[in-house]
């Protein structure tokens, strides 16, 4: 069907993130970081920098007083919403590229990764179990694999593809995986071990869609944040039922299926104010 040597090729061969992103990731994987470490980093990527004192001042961060400083701002993010910040700043252009082929107008995917990884900062509040902070930018990065899958969907894949969902009754998930013989899922945890992002975060990309696999409560919040994300507006579902949440999931999180919906409702009302930290 499609030459899976190539397409492994293809995840492993996409750009690598910048060096500083690469050693924001390595640290923020250790339980040992100091503040000196993070502002090595941070102070010589000026892009970065600016971004990350425009996201401490924003209206989502809450900020009483101004902020001025990049420790002070480092304070108060903290090192994983950092990560999650600078892979942001790293990818966006990147996924703001139209996949025509996973129904993903220009900016789509960039959209529908900012609402998930909303979703899953803001898991906290509708759940029991304790999320981790690799949520985050697992929940961002979640569907990076779509962007190397949609080379090898030519015409003809996806003719397969739909009527494996429409006329053989699979889930969009079970239809790459059976007639491909990969998902995107699994493309994206290639793509996410390619730029030596910590582990949790690979196997929360890898299972945002079968979290049952992957033994790590991070997936299972991914997977609720994309559901959410979707149930916000945002995204594209070929299926109905591809808006549809394990329910293991929500028994391992301590939630509800309305639980779910209200927090796409949340995040559809926050979702402009975040992506305006993002843009230019």
């Amino acid at each position: 069907m499609i030459d899976l040597q190539a397409l492994t090729r293809s995840a492993q061969d996409i750009e690598p993130l910048p060096a500083s992103v690469a050693r924001l990731a390595a640290l923020s994987a250790g339980e040992r970081w100091t503040l000196q470490a993070v502002e090595e980093i941070v102070r010589l990527d000026q892009a970065l920098t600016l971004r990350l004192l425009k996201a401490a001042n924003s209206a989502a961060s809450a900020s009483a007083t101004p902020i001025v400083t990049m420790r002070d701002a480092l304070v108060r993010l903290g090192i994983r919403s950092l990560l999650s910040l600078a892979t942001a700043v790293a990818v966006q252009k990147r996924m703001r590229t139209a996949l025509p082929e996973y129904g993903l107008s220009e900016g789509e995917l960039w959209r529908h990764g900012v609402a998930a990884a909303l979703a899953a900062e803001s898991l906290q509040a509708y759940c029991t179990a304790s999320v981790p902070a690799e949520a985050y930018t697992a929940a961002l990065l979640h569907d990076i694999g779509k962007l190397v899958m949609a080379r090898f969907l030519d015409a003809d894949v996806l003719r397969l593809l739909a009527d494996a969902r429409e006329k053989g009754g699979l889930s969009s998930l079970c239809a790459e995986s059976e007639l491909l013989l990969a998902h995107h899922g699994e493309i994206g945890g290639l793509i996410a071990q390619h730029w030596c992002l910590p582990q949790r975060l690979v196997v929360g990309i890898i299972h945002h869609h079968t979290p049952d696999l992957a033994h790590d409560i991070v997936a299972d919040a991914v997977h609720v944040a994309n559901i959410a994300a979707k149930r916000a507006g945002t995204g594209h579902s070929a299926l109905a039922s591809d808006c549809d949440v394990a329910p293991s999931s929500l028994e391992r999180l301590g939630m509800t299926d309305a639980d779910v919906t209200a927090l796409g409702a949340h995040i559809a009302v926050k979702l402009e104010q975040v992506l305006a930290v993002h843009a230019g």
